[in-house]
């Protein structure tokens, strides 16, 4: 087996979450999976939009304009196609070999520029239960349909040393985290924070994502403005994955008000992993990631794949979190002894080695 994975949006090698610079859960995802078919034997190659070719973990990576030779190399058994795609590249590639060719849908939903739907794949791989089923209508009869989930970091499996107690490494007051590569559901954080003090102002958050709100200059002004107000809230922005670990490690809560359609959530998953109670919605994937361990609070439109701007309702997050807070300094046995449970959990299903036989049992 020999697989050449063709990423036409980033450029990086395969020690790309290892380095000192943020990284989206799209990319860390296709970087370990890669390492981990790489120890099993698989030959593999990345092919995207870095600038010169580089080696790492024994994978080669290069610019994208080496898929020319590479479609013509009979060795390929694979080429896979992650979050989008160009069709003239997908063709180009059917039309010059043999090899099997492969969507990795990290999308909502399928869409007619770079999430085209082609005849000329011949699998279709999804990250989720409910991204299978918003498009199944649009999926093609010949493809070989299956659902391979996202697994975590490596760094979360060593977090705590054996024996750690979960409790004994986060910080006092309880640390509550924000944590995405895009603003998402960011701008909810204000209101819910504004009515949390209401009932219980013995906290402190992190906000990491980007700081830069160009899509919306106007309510960025507003949001910038909020934070420069708060004595205990820093939106500190994109870091790289390891010092987002290690801040996980010291936070007790996760608090995504997300409004997006997820089709799955590395954050949420590696945030259960680390220990931290979950606080999001029930929006698309969500509660299918939070395997019943995260809180998912209600909201509209929850199945609709395309709508980004879902209401948030302020009151019941607060409400989540003030309970949650009350849980941590009241009942400290009861937290340890649940999130012990859910760290647990995620370590034993949440791995790269097994994410890697699964794609090997579906390519063989």
């Amino acid at each position: 087996m020999k697989i050449a994975f063709v990423d036409i949006v980033y450029g990086y090698g395969a020690d790309r979450p290892d380095l000192d610079a943020p990284l989206g859960g799209t990319t860390s995802a296709l970087c370990f999976l890669a390492r981990e078919l790489k120890k099993n034997g698989v030959e593999v190659a990345l092919f995207n939009t870095i600038g010169t070719p580089h080696e790492a973990h024994g994978i080669p990576a290069y610019p994208v304009a080496a898929l020319r030779e590479a479609m013509k190399d009979p060795s390929y058994t694979d080429f896979i196609f992650p979050g989008r795609w160009l069709p003239p590249m997908v063709e180009a590639v059917r039309q010059n070999t043999n090899a099997k060719l492969t969507a990795w849908m990290h999308e909502s939903q399928f869409e007619g520029k770079l999430v085209t739907p082609l005849p000329a794949f011949d699998n279709i791989v999804f990250v989720s239960d409910w991204q299978a089923r918003v498009n199944e209508a649009a999926s093609l009869p010949h493809w070989r349909r299956t659902v391979i989930r996202n697994a975590m970091n490596p760094r979360y499996a060593t977090l705590y040393a054996p024996g750690e107690p979960i409790l004994s490494a986060k910080d006092k007051p309880p640390l509550i985290v924000y944590a995405g590569d895009f603003v998402r559901g960011a701008f909810h954080i204000p209101p819910i924070l504004l009515k949390l003090r209401e009932i219980d102002p013995n906290f402190t958050m992190e906000i990491y994502c980007e700081t830069e709100l160009q899509s919306d200059p106007q309510n960025a002004a507003a949001y910038f403005d909020w934070l420069r107000q708060q004595p205990n809230v820093a939106h500190i922005g994109k870091v790289p994955q390891p010092r987002l670990a290690e801040r996980m490690k010291k936070a007790s809560i996760l608090l995504s008000p997300n409004p997006w359609p997820e089709t799955s959530c590395i954050v949420l998953l590696e945030a259960l992993a680390a220990g931290l109670i979950g606080l999001t919605t029930d929006r698309g994937a969500l509660t299918e990631t939070g395997s019943g361990f995260a809180t998912h609070i209600p909201v509209e439109n929850r199945d609709e794949p395309l709508r980004f701007d879902t209401p948030i309702p302020h009151d019941l997050f607060a409400m989540a979190l003030a309970g949650f807070l009350k849980e941590l300094r009241e009942r400290p046995e009861a937290v340890e002894e649940r999130q012990s449970r859910q760290r647990a959990h995620f370590l034993a299903n949440y791995r790269w080695p097994s994410r890697a036989e699964a794609w090997q049992n579906f390519l063989s």
